[in-house]
C-alpha cells in the first residue's frame, strides 16, 4: 500500500512537471487597447510655426474641414507662454494623411506652418543626433578634398615648367581669379551698420504683443515713407518682446515720429519713441549700470566714518597728547552708539571741529576753514556750539569747544578734514584739532527741511527762488583712499570699503598702548636732556651672583678612598645583642 502511495505521488510530481501553465505574456484586454493606442499614435500630428494668436478652438476650426479632431494639445513653457507648437490628433489614420497633405506649408492666420506625423521622443532623438553628426563631418571632407585639388593643380604646373607665352598669361589669370576667390571670405569684413548716425532709426517701447510687422508699417507711414519696420523677437520663444525699430527714408520724417508723444497709439497701446542707440554704446551704458550694481551700495556713508581716525602706535599718534587721545577714544565710542540707530546716517559736507580754543568766535572758524579747503570751496555753515545758560555781558554763551561747518561740495570738506585733522601748527602741539565727519538724523533733517519751506511760503521773496539754481554735491564724487595726506592727518577711507567699528575692549588697549608710548617718549626725553656725568650717577651697579667656585682638594681618588673607610668601618663595629639574648 505504501509502495503504491508513493508511485502514485511520484506519477503526479512527473505529471506536474511536464504542465508548465499559461503561456506569459500580456492578457488579451490589455493587447487590445496597446492595438488602439497605436492608432491612435499614428493618426497624431505635430504642427510647427503655429502664430501665437492660435488657439484650440482655431485649430480644430481648421484641422476639423478635413476630419473627426478628438483632441489638441498646445504646448506652452514653464513661465506660460507659447512655443509655437501644437499636437493635433485626428480618429483615423485617413483623416490625418488628408490634413497633412492639403495643410503642410500653407497659410494659417496670415502664417505659414509646417506639419508632420508625430514621432516617438526615443526616434526623434536618435534622428536629430545623426542629421547632427553628418552635418559637422561634411565639411571637414569638402576641405581636404578641395586642398587635394589644388595641390595636383601646382605638381601639374612644376612638370611642365617650359611652355609658350600664351599657356603662361592663361595659367597666371586663373591663378589670380582662384586667389581672389580663395582670399575672398578671409578680407570679407562682417557688415556693420551706420543706421544710428544718419537719424533716420527711431526705437519703440510699449508695442502691443499680438501687433505684427505690416500692423507697425500702417501706424509709422503716417509720417512719411520707410525702410522697414521690424518688432523685436525672442529667438528661442519668437514672442514679441514689446520693442521695436522703424527706419525712415527721410530724418524729418524721423523727427515727426518722436514728437508724436501720447497721440501715437497702435491698437490702444501709447508707443514711446526714443532716438535708436548704438550697439557700442548701448554696451557701454550696461557695462557701467553693472559697475555701479557690483559696488556695495552705501546710503548711510559709513566709510567715511573711519577718515580721521588716529591709531595708537602709527606715526600720527607720535606727539598727540594722552587727554587728546583720551578724547578722540570718547568720540570713537559714541560714533558706534550713535551709528547703531539705522535712522543715522554720516553726512558727506558736515564736519565736527572739537578742541576749539574758548576764546575762537564763528568769522574765525569760517576763515580757517576756507583757507585750508581751498579757494573754490564754498562755506555754508560755520559754527560754534554755545552754553546759552551762563552768558557773559554781551549776551554771548559760554564756548563749548566744539563746532560744525558745511560746504557745498564733499571734496572741499574732505580737503579741510585732512589739512586741519591733528595739526601741531593750529591751535598748540599738546591741544590739536580733532574733526570728523557729522552724525545726522534723518528725521531732524527732514524736520528743518519742512521749516524752511514754511518760512519760505510765509516769505514774499519766496516766488523768486529756483531750487535748480543750488548747487548740489556731485554723487558720483568719492574718495579714493589714495591721496597724498600729511602724516599727522590718520586714516583715509575709501568708498566701497566699509570697515566694523572698534569695541570698547579695542579703544581701551588703544588708550593703554598709547599711554606707555607716552611714558617712553618722555624717558627718552629726560635722558637726552641729561648730561654725561649725570647718566653715571643715575646709574646702579647690580651685585653679580655669587657662583660656587671648585675647591682644589677635591679629587676623586681620595672621595673613593674616603667612601670605602666608611664602608669597611662599619663592617668591623661590633654586634650588638639583642635583650632577650642576653643571659
Amino acid at each position: 500500500m505504501a509502495k503504491y502511495a508513493s508511485d502514485h505521488k511520484d506519477s503526479n510530481q512527473s505529471h506536474m512537471k511536464r504542465f508548465k501553465g499559461p503561456k506569459k505574456g500580456k492578457p488579451f484586454w490589455d493587447r487590445k487597447k496597446s492595438k488602439n493606442t497605436l492608432k491612435e499614435k499614428r493618426a497624431r500630428l505635430v504642427i510647427k510655426n503655429l502664430p501665437f494668436k492660435a488657439t484650440e478652438s482655431n485649430i480644430r476650426e481648421h484641422f476639423g474641414q478635413h476630419g473627426e479632431v478628438v483632441g489638441v494639445d498646445i504646448l506652452k513653457r514653464p513661465d506660460g507662454k507659447l512655443v509655437g507648437c501644437a499636437f493635433v490628433q485626428f480618429s483615423l489614420v485617413q483623416f490625418a494623411k488628408k490634413a497633412q497633405h492639403h495643410t503642410h506649408n500653407h497659410p494659417f492666420l496670415g502664417r505659414n506652418i509646417t506639419v508632420d506625423f508625430a514621432q516617438a521622443k526615443d526616434k526623434y532623438v536618435k534622428e536629430t543626433t545623426y542629421k547632427k553628426l553628418e552635418v559637422k563631418t561634411e565639411p571637414d571632407e569638402d576641405v581636404k578634398m578641395e586642398a587635394s585639388d589644388t595641390i595636383e593643380i601646382k605638381d601639374e604646373e612644376l612638370s611642365d615648367p617650359v611652355s609658350s607665352s600664351e599657356e603662361n598669361d592663361s595659367d597666371a589669370s586663373e591663378e589670380d581669379e582662384s586667389e581672389q576667390i580663395l582670399e575672398t571670405p578671409s578680407r570679407l569684413k562682417p557688415f556693420e551698420s551706420h543706421d544710428v548716425n544718419e537719424g533716420k532709426t527711431i526705437f519703440i517701447k510699449n508695442v502691443p504683443f499680438h501687433a505684427t510687422n505690416e500692423d507697425l508699417k500702417e501706424c509709422m507711414l503716417q509720417f512719411g515713407h520707410l525702410y522697414y519696420a521690424l518688432i523685436c523677437v525672442d529667438k528661442p520663444t519668437e514672442h514679441s518682446k514689446g520693442t521695436a525699430f522703424v527706419k525712415f527714408t527721410n530724418k524729418e520724417d524721423a523727427d515727426k515720429a518722436l514728437a508724436a508723444g501720447t497721440e501715437l497709439t497702435l491698437m490702444g497701446n501709447i508707443l514711446d519713441c526714443h532716438p535708436a542707440i548704438d550697439r557700442n554704446e548701448l554696451r557701454q551704458k550696461q557695462n557701467q549700470q553693472n559697475k555701479q550694481k557690483s559696488t556695495p551700495h552705501d546710503s548711510r556713508h559709513l566709510y567715511l566714518v573711519k577718515e580721521g581716525v588716529i591709531l595708537a602706535g602709527s606715526k600720527a599718534a607720535e606727539g598727540v597728547s594722552a587727554a587728546d587721545m583720551a578724547k578722540r577714544l570718547q568720540i570713537e565710542q559714541y560714533k558706534t552708539q550713535m551709528l547703531r540707530n539705522l535712522n543715522t546716517f554720516v553726512s558727506r559736507e558736515r564736519l565736527v571741529v572739537h578742541n576749539l580754543p574758548a576764546t575762537w568766535d564763528d568769522k574765525k572758524l569760517k576763515a580757517l576753514f576756507q583757507k585750508h579747503a581751498g579757494s573754490e570751496a564754498v562755506v555754508r555753515e560755520a559754527r560754534i556750539m554755545r552754553d546759552m545758560r551762563n552768558v557773559n555781558a554781551q549776551g554771548v554763551g559760554q564756548s563749548k569747544q566744539f563746532g560744525f561747518v558745511a560746504f557745498t561740495r564733499h571734496e572741499h570738506a574732505l580737503a579741510a578734514l585732512r589739512s586741519l585733522n591733528n595739526n601741531p601748527n593750529i591751535f598748540s602741539v599738546t591741544h590739536r584739532p580733532i574733526i570728523c565727519f557729522s552724525i545726522e538724523s534723518k528725521s531732524a533733517l527732514k524736520a528743518k527741511l519742512k521749516r524752511q519751506e514754511k518760512s519760505r511760503l510765509k516769505n514774499p521773496k519766496s516766488t523768486d527762488f529756483d531750487p535748480t539754481a543750488v548747487e548740489k554735491d556731485q554723487p558720483g564724487s568719492y574718495a579714493n583712499g589714495d591721496e597724498d595726506v600729511q602724516t599727522y592727518a590718520g586714516i583715509t577711507a575709501k568708498h566701497g570699503v566699509i570697515q566694523k567699528m572698534r569695541s570698547r575692549y579695542n579703544l581701551s588697549q588703544q588708550a593703554k598702548l598709547h599711554y606707555e608710548t607716552i611714558k617712553n617718549e618722555k624717558k627718552i626725553k629726560k635722558l637726552s636732556k641729561k648730561s654725561l656725568s649725570e647718566r653715571k650717577k643715575d646709574f646702579t651697579k647690580q651685585p653679580r651672583q655669587k657662583v660656587n667656585k671648585k675647591n682644589q682638594k677635591d679629587n676623586f681618588s681620595e672621595l673613593v678612598n674616603n667612601y670605602t673607610k666608611t664602608i669597611s668601618n662599619a663592617l668591623k663595629a661590633p654586634n650588638k645583642a639583642k635583650w632577650f639574648d642576653r643571659e
